[in-house]
């Protein structure tokens, strides 16, 4: 009579287990996950409150709350007034971050009053005059084609590898409103082309946008007028040591 052979636990299925799990453990050890190519806007929370925390005391030691406005739009808040208000309220819950907490609140207050104002110009130009009939309405600002600017600040941001080059600006008026309707000519020897600020208005009404081409040189243009010549790509290392196509962040301001 022939015996049937013994069944074995699949002793086999926990080796494997166990040294996949050893294996892995190793790689992590050995090759740990490095995050790369992080913009503003993907900051974990804590680090976003540090950079609006930066920005706010940017602001009260420049006044320049155009500038402010700038930078936050970066971290991409859907509410950045409300981020702003919630940040002061838990830094006065602490004496030691009472600074903090006065550079956070005065910022929300200012910026709150800057978007009430845009927004309630805008409502006003987007509203139908009934005497003048035929007429299109414009979702842009009026009285700044006869605008003269100059250029505040230029930096090279490098965001991520996955962007193409691009100029990122924003316009302001004399009194630093963001503003809109704002005409921009971007030229080259291959082509012109020609849009306003405010197309993008989760963005701000004077923020536009503009890709630009590597190897070829651009001239830009406010109303008309010259700002800056042979502007072109410029190549940078992102934090995490990747090549990258940076993007020109620029900020004009309308004289006085």
């Amino acid at each position: 009579m022939i015996k049937p052979p013994e069944r074995r636990p699949p002793f086999y299925l926990v080796t494997g287990l166990i040294i996949g799990a050893l294996i892995g453990f190793l790689s992590a050890w050995v090759f740990p996950a490095v995050a790369v190519d992080v913009s503003p806007a993907s900051l974990s929370a804590e680090h976003k409150e540090t950079y609006r925390l930066l920005v706010a005391l940017s602001y009260a030691a420049s006044g320049d709350l155009g500038r402010a406005q700038a930078r936050l739009t970066l971290i991409e808040d859907g509410d950045p007034v409300r981020a702003l208000a919630s940040q002061a309220q838990v830094a006065l819950t602490n004496n030691s971050t009472q600074r903090e907490a006065r550079a956070l609140a005065s910022l929300a207050a200012d910026l709150d009053a800057v978007i009430e104002a845009q927004q309630a110009t805008q409502v006003a130009v987007n509203t139908p005059n009934p005497d003048e009939q035929g007429e299109i309405s414009t979702p842009f600002t009026t009285g700044a084609e006869e605008a003269t600017y100059f250029l505040d600040n230029q930096e090279l941001i490098c965001e991520s590898s996955q962007t193409p080059p691009m100029i990122k600006l924003f316009v302001f008026d004399p009194n630093h409103n963001a503003q809109a309707g704002v005409r921009i000519t971007v030229s080259s020897l291959e082509e012109i082309e020609e849009f306003v600020t405010g197309s993008k208005p989760e963005f701000g009404p004077g923020y536009a946008d503009y890709v630009l081409t590597p190897g070829q040189q651009y001239t830009l243009s406010i109303n008309g007028v010259e700002m800056l010549g042979g502007l072109q790509a410029a190549a940078c290392e992102t934090d995490a040591g990747e090549p990258a196509w940076g993007a020109w962040l620029m900020l004009f301001n309308a004289a006085e």
